[in-house]
């Protein structure tokens, strides 16, 4: 019975991700993105069956586990767009650092006010980057694995929602702008957002999602070590 609930769960992901996804290609809609869907129909699915979320978790974690050498794809962009890069090279890496110090301090500050305990704070220092540098992130600042995934998902929901309504209504009209606030702000989402908008958005998005997460990888620890020292 165990091995049939395995089985069941992870074809039942699977092809949940497909199906849905091929909804969203043909519709363009973020709110039918995989990111959102998928989630919502899996709650759904163990309410159902009256099964626990941890059996769930246990039999489809192969899934997450993939996700850290799925950065590897992120070379792709990179050197696809290397041009660029090098072209934009000041603003990308600008907005970067500055999504970065932002993301880190005020997750820091609130996580503080609340009393959150040291996992937890840990685990939302990383959440403004996309989940495959989150979790390598979280490993080194001493995280919760099972957390991250769930603050990212809400980060960038929330980021492409709310992003999306500001630069609407911003007059100053930027390609390059817009793309790096989405990409950084909303990682994925922000992607593909910055897709729909325009392909010059969607490109910097993408750039500036994988160039904020490279930096946080490679300097947060440092810069939240700082940050425990001088509080």
């Amino acid at each position: 019975m165990t091995e049939f609930w395995g089985i069941f769960y992870l074809v039942w992901t699977v092809l949940c991700y497909f199906m849905v996804k091929q909804l969203f290609v043909r519709t363009q809609k973020i709110y039918l993105s995989p990111i959102i869907i998928v989630p919502i129909l899996s709650i759904a699915l163990i309410f159902i069956l009256q099964q626990q979320f941890q059996d769930y978790y246990h039999y489809t974690q192969y899934l997450v586990a993939m996700l850290g050498p799925i950065t590897v794809a992120f070379a792709i962009p990179v050197f696809r767009y290397r041009n660029m890069i090098r072209q934009r090279f000041k603003v990308l890496i600008i907005s970067s650092s500055l999504a970065m110090l932002v993301g880190i301090f005020s997750s820091w500050f609130f996580a503080s006010l609340f009393n959150f305990d040291d996992i937890v704070k840990n685990s939302l220092l990383a959440r403004s980057i996309s989940i495959p540098f989150a979790l390598v992130l979280t490993e080194k600042i001493g995280g919760s694995i099972s957390l991250i995934p769930l603050f990212t998902v809400i980060t960038g929901l929330v980021g492409m929602l709310l992003g999306d309504v500001l630069l609407s209504w911003m007059r100053f009209k930027n390609r390059i702008a817009s793309g790096a606030a989405l990409g950084n702000a909303a990682h994925a989402m922000g992607i593909a957002r910055a897709r729909q908008r325009h392909e010059l958005e969607g490109v910097i998005a993408s750039l500036s999602m994988i160039i904020s997460g490279i930096m946080m990888v490679l300097f947060a620890p440092t810069v939240i070590i700082l940050m425990k020292y001088l509080v």
